[in-house]
């Protein structure tokens, strides 16, 4: 279950079986946004502006008009980051945001033909969609697929905003977005999901991890040499799973949860995430739900002045900032090389 490589109809049909997703009409609505509690998805964005990470959960349920809707966090644009969302039998996805002031409205309305238009209102510069093919390739982070649902977005007169198109895999999710900005198109690929409970252990634990997106960066100094090359990027996911019954409690002395350092073999620091960041001065408890919590930053593997690392091998620690010993910490290795 570490990732969904060479996805095809009938490996997500015998996954989604595991896992007690399939509905009985798998064919003919196959479950393109799986909403259960504490499923989670994480994204890491691609452009000329850099890379940053969004991250959707559903943080629980609740009925609203004699209607089942699940509360999702990480819905950029709306209150609070959240959105009341629910899929109806036709395999239409609505949402609408937890105030309650406004009624619902279509993100995708997975039950059309291909190519008929329908109204969204995911994006206020994209009132038009359509499921531009439901056997598309997809080529990800997560994987490979030619079993993808595209949405294109159309254009509503937004300068430099707005969708351009999104991805689905069946029973699994979002999987791309791509969008339009002033510094040019952005796209928000899945790198790691979390759906129906499932851990990558059979057996119950307590773990905390560190991990890296690969285990040697190239900074890149072919000519003609763009900065944007030189300087490689990291993407550090820290978590912390409990699938025991006994909940985990983390007190901690201010806002901030965690910090990640990177240091050379020899145990020198030359970057740490926390330096330059102000956090509130505030006693908190936190105890992760659903057995799982995560962390993910984006770290450019440069020093304070901008300049690439050099070669070399070094250690990255991550560690929770919970009051008291050091309790959870992981560390990783990796290498830095140069091409030219």
């Amino acid at each position: 279950m570490g990732g969904w490589f060479r996805v095809n109809a009938s490996w997500v049909a015998s996954v989604a079986a595991l896992l007690g997703l399939l509905p009985a009409a798998y064919t003919a609505h196959p479950d393109y946004f799986p909403l259960s509690p504490g499923n989670q998805w994480v994204y890491r964005s691609s452009g000329r502006a850099g890379s940053s990470i969004w991250a959707l959960e559903v943080a629980g349920a609740e009925i609203l008009e004699a209607k089942l809707y699940w509360r999702v966090r990480g819905m950029a644009g709306l209150s609070g980051n959240e959105a009341l969302l629910r899929m109806d039998e036709d395999g239409t996805l609505y949402m609408r945001a937890p105030d309650r002031a406004a009624g619902e409205e279509v993100w995708a309305a997975f039950g059309t033909r291909e190519g008929q238009r329908y109204r969204t209102g995911i994006d206020p510069c994209n009132r038009d969609a359509q499921i531009e093919s439901r056997s598309a390739r997809y080529t990800g982070p997560v994987g490979e697929s030619q079993t993808a649902l595209k949405v294109a977005y159309l254009p509503a007169g937004c300068a430099d905003a707005g969708l351009t198109e999104e991805f689905f895999l069946p029973y699994v999710g979002l999987v791309r977005r791509t969008a339009t900005t002033i510094a040019g198109p952005v796209s928000y690929d899945l790198i790691y999901a979390r759906l129906g409970g499932v851990t990558y252990v059979s057996e119950r634990e307590a773990s905390f991890h560190l991990s890296l997106d690969r285990p040697v960066y190239y900074a890149n100094f072919m000519p003609p040499i763009d900065p944007r090359r030189t300087v490689p990027e990291m993407t550090a996911r820290l978590t912390l799973r409990n699938s025991h019954p006994e909940p985990i409690l983390l007190t901690f002395s201010s806002g901030q949860s965690f910090d990640l350092a990177l240091k050379t073999e020899d145990g020198k620091e030359v970057y740490r995430w926390s330096e330059g960041r102000a956090f509130i001065q505030v006693i908190r408890r936190e105890s992760p739900a659903l057995g799982e919590k995560n962390y993910v930053v984006v770290v450019p593997l440069a020093d304070k002045a901008g300049k690439t690392l050099p070669e070399g091998r070094y250690i990255a620690e991550g560690w929770l900032t919970t009051m008291g010993a050091r309790a959870y910490s992981a560390s990783v290795g990796f290498e830095i090389r140069y091409v030219y």
